[in-house]
């Protein structure tokens, strides 16, 4: 498995490190930072001399995009990619669904991809995988399903600077308020992957998130994203993110066998990673085209 990184920032630099522990041959990395182009991946601990440059001058079987979370502007570098005959992987949130969001982008890569013999694929840990991949293997020993709720958990403090940034940790209400956070992006894309999972044509979907706040400081945010029918929400997802919060992942599904699953936690940005990499030969392999996570689980259901 030849393999690209596009993207050296945190995610990418992990993301190479653990491609060469997992046996991949790192051709090269994409970066447009020009401290970055030029040097070769030993320079930053990586056991490989594959060069960074600041476009896609390789050959290889599959590029990872850690670029960016809103598909319009990853858009062209996943162009470059499959043009230049690479599968992809992204960890584009608005990817893993992007028919939401993005149809007629959704429409056009699925086109080229085949075109050029590749497949596309958006994932990660979140979405991607703990609030949606996940709870439809969970499903799995269900025949009837009415419902199904998942929360993740994760304490601010303990992740990288940008993530904290970006769910405002440490700002005041106005600052918060000035700042026009994205916070997380996926709540809706990974509802609406549960849905097609479970079979399910969503009437509604909503999402939303806001400020987690203490003594008039934000310690970070609290979202969700929700799929209803006839008024009712059958799939919910919820992702807190705020300093000191308590670590966790919890799935309830209700239904003719109803589960109750919790975990202690779960590394984001080494989980990120690693579903990357134990994805890339099933999309190498795949039929080419665009492709959601509900393409490669074999489990489908009908909500009743």
């Amino acid at each position: 498995m030849r393999v690209v990184i596009y993207g050296f920032g945190q995610i990418g630099k992990l993301l190479a490190e653990n491609c060469v522990k997992r046996g991949f041959e790192v051709v090269g990395a994409v970066d447009i930072n020009p401290k970055l182009v030029g040097k070769t991946l030993r320079e930053f601990g990586i056991d490989s001399d594959a060069k960074i440059e600041r476009s896609l001058n390789f050959e290889g079987d599959l590029a990872f995009v850690t670029t960016g979370s809103f598909l319009d502007k990853v858009y062209p570098q996943i162009e470059e990619c499959i043009k230049g005959g690479f599968n992809v992987i992204s960890t584009c949130e608005t990817l893993a669904y992007p028919e939401y969001r993005y149809p007629e982008l959704a429409k056009k890569i699925n086109e080229l991809a085949k075109e050029n013999g590749v497949t596309v694929l958006g994932t990660g840990i979140n979405p991607g995988f703990l609030l949606d991949t996940l709870p439809i293997v969970l499903s799995a020993p269900c025949v009837e399903v009415r419902r199904v709720r998942a929360v993740r958990s994760i304490d601010a403090l303990k992740r990288r600077t940008q993530f904290r940034k970006k769910v405002g940790v440490g700002l005041s209400l106005n600052e918060f308020e000035k700042a026009n956070l994205t916070g997380h992006v996926g709540y809706a894309e990974s509802a609406l992957l549960i849905s097609e999972a479970l079979d399910f044509k969503a009437e509604r979907v909503e999402e939303g998130q806001e400020p987690v706040i203490e003594n008039g400081n934000v310690l970070g945010m609290k979202g969700f994203g929700s799929v209803l029918s006839s008024g009712e929400e059958v799939v919910r997802v919820e992702f807190h993110a705020y300093a000191n919060a308590s670590e966790f992942e919890e799935i309830k599904i209700e239904g003719d066998n109803a589960i109750v699953w919790r975990s202690s936690g779960t590394k984001g940005d080494l989980g990120t990673v690693a579903v990357l990499i134990n994805l890339a030969r099933a999309v190498v392999r795949h039929e080419p085209g665009l492709i959601k996570m509900t393409d490669l689980i074999p489990f489908s259901w009908r909500i009743i």
